[in-house]
C-alpha cells in the first residue's frame, strides 16, 4: 500500500476506527487514515486477547509482509517496554522524545532491531499502549523516514485524540467476534436436530432453515416454501399456519385479544399414514435473541415426518457395520434426509470429504443408493423407540 501524505478530517479518521471495530479487514484502511492524520508514513495495530484468541491480530499500513514477518519472528518489540516504563497507558508518545540521545536509543535496540528498522526505513517511531492487562494486550506503533524528521509535540497529541476511539473499537471488535463465535456454534447446534425448524423474523421472512426442515420441505406433499411463504396441499391449512405465524411474531397483540399464541396442526396428505406435526409459536428461551446476518428472529416453527426422522443410535449402526463414527454420522444424516451438501456444510468439511465417507458407508452396508441405506437403516434395530 502506497503512503499517501495529506491532511484528513478528524471525523474521517474516527469513522474508519469504527468501521475497522466490526469489519476487521478494514483495519489497514483505518490504519493509513491515521497514519495520514498523524503525518506518519507507516502504521500498526497490535491486539493479543487472552479470552478470546479469534479475537485478537495484527494489522498494517504501508509495512512490506516481509518486514512484518521479521518483525514478528524478531519477538517483543523493544519500543513497548521503552513506553511502559515511561509514558502513562493509553497516553501516545514518540521514541524519541522519551529517549533523546540516539546512540543510546540504538543500544537499546541491539544490532538485529537496528537492522530491521534500516531495512523497513523506519527511523522515529512512535505510537500509544492501548491496553496492557490480564485480558488483552493491544498497541498502536506509528513510524516515519528518517527523511521525514521527527514528529512535532502537536502531531503526535493528535494520536491522543483518537486512543478513547481505538480502545473502544478493539472492546467492540471483540464482542462482535464473541458474538459471531457464539451464532456459528448456535447455528451448528440448530443444524444437527432430528426436527425441522424455521426461524422468521418480524416480516415474517425465513431468517433460519436447519437441514431437516430444508430436506422436509423438499420432498414432502403436505408442505413446502415457495417465495419465503410456507405453502400446504390445502389453501385453508395454509391460511391457518399464515394466521398463526401472524399471532406469533406478535405475541403481545394476541395476549390482548385473548388469542394463544403458541399454534399446533397436523397437515394430512393422501399419501401418508401420519399427519405431518407443526408446532408454531413466538420465541423464547435459548431462541429468544437469536440473530441471523442482521435480521432478529420473532417465531420458531417446528415440524417432523414421523415416518421417516426416527432417532437413530449411531453408535449401534457403527458397531454392525464397523463404520467410523464419522460414517455412521454421515449414514444417520442421509437417513433423515439431509443432503451431503448440508451434512458437510454442518461438519465444517468439504462436500467431497462426505461424498467418500457415504462411498465408504455403501461398500460396507451393502447399498448402492441413498434410498436403499435409508431403507435398511430404518427397518432395523437402530432405531431408538421414543
Amino acid at each position: 500500500m502506497k503512503y499517501m501524505p495529506g491532511e484528513i478530517e478528524v471525523s474521517t479518521v474516527i469513522g474508519d476506527i469504527y468501521e475497522a471495530s466490526y469489519q476487521p479487514t478494514f483495519w489497514p484502511n483505518a490504519l493509513e487514515s491515521i497514519a495520514r492524520f498523524t503525518h506518519s508514513s507507516s502504521a500498526a495495530l497490535m491486539y493479543q486477547d487472552n479470552e478470546l484468541d479469534s479475537a485478537g491480530d495484527a494489522y498494517t499500513y504501508n509495512i512490506s509482509a516481509e518486514i512484518s514477518a521479521k518483525h514478528k519472528a524478531y519477538g517483543a518489540d523493544p519500543n513497548f517496554q521503552i513506553m511502559s516504563n515511561s509514558v502513562p497507558l493509553g497516553k501516545a508518545a514518540a521514541i524519541d522524545h522519551i529517549i533523546r540521545d540516539r546512540k543510546e536509543l540504538e543500544s537499546l535496540y541491539g544490532v538485529e532491531f537496528n537492522q530491521l528498522l534500516a531495512e523497513a526505513d523506519m527511523y522515529y517511531l512512535g505510537g500509544a499502549l492501548l491496553f496492557m492487562d490480564d485480558v488483552h494486550v493491544a498497541a498502536i506503533g506509528l513510524q516515519r523516514k528518517k527523511s521525514m524528521g521527527g514528529w512535532t509535540a502537536p502531531q503526535i497529541e493528535k494520536l491522543d485524540v483518537l486512543i478513547p476511539h481505538l480502545q473502544r473499537a478493539i472492546n467492540i471488535q471483540k464482542e462482535f467476534t464473541r458474538l459471531y463465535i457464539s451464532e456459528k456454534a448456535f447455528h451448528k447446534g440448530l443444524d444437527k436436530l432430528i426436527t425441522g425448524m424455521v426461524l422468521f423474523d418480524k416480516a415474517l421472512k425465513p431468517i433460519y432453515i436447519n437441514p431437516v426442515a430444508r430436506s422436509i420441505l423438499d420432498y414432502h406433499p403436505a408442505i413446502s416454501m415457495t417465495n419465503d411463504m410456507i405453502c400446504t396441499n390445502s389453501k385453508q391449512q395454509t391460511m391457518k399456519i399464515h394466521d398463526a405465524l401472524l399471532m406469533a411474531v406478535s405475541p403481545e397483540q394476541s395476549l390482548r385479544d385473548s388469542v394463544q399464541p403458541n399454534f399446533s396442526i397436523g397437515l394430512k396428505h393422501p399419501d401418508y399414514q401420519s399427519p405431518l406435526p407443526v408446532l408454531i409459536s413466538h420465541t423464547q428461551g435459548i431462541l429468544d435473541g437469536f440473530v441471523s446476518d442482521g435480521h432478529h428472529a420473532h417465531a420458531v416453527m417446528c415440524f417432523s415426518d414421523p415416518e421417516k426422522t426416527l432417532p437413530i443410535v449411531a453408535e449401534e449402526l457403527a458397531g454392525v457395520y464397523r463404520l467410523t463414527p464419522a460414517e455412521a454420522q454421515v449414514a444417520v444424516s442421509i437417513a433423515h434426509g439431509i443432503s451431503p451438501s448440508d451434512i458437510a456444510s454442518c461438519n465444517e468439511v468439504a462436500v467431497s470429504t462426505v461424498r467418500s465417507q457415504l462411498k465408504a458407508v455403501f461398500s460396507k452396508v451393502g447399498v448402492k443408493s441413498q434410498s436403499e441405506l435409508t431403507k435398511v437403516i430404518l427397518s432395523g434395530p437402530f432405531v431408538k423407540d421414543i
